[in-house]
């Protein structure tokens, strides 16, 4: 009888990207009673599941507020792994706005989207974090701008798990954030928060006519570049690990995987990287740091831990989660250690990756 294990992750850099472009879930559950697929098979009606984490048998890696959002609700997932890298985190503005620090915003309207076919409005939060964490750094709080919603009509499950990371088909002709884009464009807004590769295809549409006023990569500390997708968290429903521990461990062997050979071939690996992300391999090298290949390896560390820690007190602050949940009592780091020691990988390893 053969199990099935279900699996989706964001169009982001993740190992889980990487392992299924490279077919490694097949070669690493090969010859056993599993299956790996993915939850776009299952169609539209149970595509919130990369949100809700509803789906049982099923992993999901990729920005963390929606699996916090989803425990906090009560769903049945343990926390497995977590992974952190600089992403371009931008506060931009139009090229021919007069600003020249956030610090020239105060008192200006800044962008907040507005989902309304998504679940969970993880952008929304994402923005409000970006913009918390600039404001601070200049000296300024929310209280000195005014925040402006901007409705984006839609579909992200377009992009989540997409055709295009497949080569099935063309990535969406607008940007997931084209609604603030619009907003800024036409003057209803003065800035906007753009995050990772999808800043390439929101620039090319802009065609020069915004500018990154601030990038929070270079933020001060950790906390401040603390955003939707970092920590990125790699989580997986209990009853498939209560139930089937050893194809947990096999999976997180594939991701393991993954991330060493992205380690060990850098470059290349932003071809794949690229599909996941639904940009050209040089958009990688311009909104990642150097050296963020070596940063896809799931890891547990005082460090990601604490990441994490201010991504969810941020959340609940915000009124986003209706639990502040123990992350320990969420965390179960057992499958990654034991995929670790098969795949022998050493803690010089996990510390870099960390």
């Amino acid at each position: 009888m053969t199990t099935t294990i279900w699996y989706t992750r964001c169009p982001v850099p993740t190992a889980s990207g990487i392992a299924f472009q490279r077919g490694l879930f097949a070669e690493t559950f090969a010859g056993t009673p599993y299956v790996v697929r993915n939850i776009k098979e299952l169609g539209r009606e149970r595509a919130d599941t990369h949100f809700d984490h509803s789906l049982d048998f099923s992993f999901r890696e990729g920005g963390g507020s929606p699996p916090m959002w989803a425990r906090a609700r009560g769903a049945d997932t343990c926390l497995l792994g977590l992974t952190f890298m600089d992403e371009v985190m931008g506060i931009y503005v139009r090229a021919d706005d007069p600003a020249r620090s956030v610090a020239d915003l105060a008192g200006r309207r800044c962008a907040l989207p507005v989902w309304p076919g998504l679940v969970f409005n993880f952008l929304r939060f994402a923005a409000q974090k970006g913009f918390y964490s600039a404001l601070k750094i200049h000296g300024l709080s929310e209280r000195d701008v005014v925040f402006v919603d901007t409705v984006n009509d839609q579909d992200m499950h377009a992009v989540i798990n997409s055709d295009f990371a497949e080569g099935k088909g063309p990535r969406p002709a607008r940007s997931y954030y084209d609604g603030e884009l619009q907003a800024l464009l036409r003057g209803a807004v003065d800035a906007i928060f753009l995050r990772g590769a999808e800043v390439a295809q929101v620039e090319r549409e802009a065609q020069g006519r915004i500018r990154c006023l601030y990038d929070l990569r270079d933020a001060p500390t950790l906390a401040d570049r603390v955003n939707n997708s970092s920590p990125r968290l790699l989580t997986v429903s209990g009853a498939l690990v209560r139930q089937h521990p050893e194809a947990v461990i096999r999976y997180v062997q594939a991701l393991v995987r993954a991330a060493c050979w992205a380690h060990a071939h850098p470059v290349e690996a932003w071809t794949p990287i690229a599909a996941e992300c639904g940009v050209q391999p040089d958009d990688i090298g311009r909104y990642y740091r150097p050296g963020f290949t070596a940063r896809l390896l799931p890891a547990v560390t005082p460090a990601l831990l604490a990441a994490a820690e201010v991504m969810k007190t941020f959340l609940y602050d915000r009124g986003y989660l209706s639990d502040n949940f123990s992350l320990s009592a969420w965390l179960n780091p057992e499958p990654l250690q034991e995929a670790y020691r098969r795949e022998g990988v050493a803690a010089a390893q996990i510390a870099q990756a960390a």
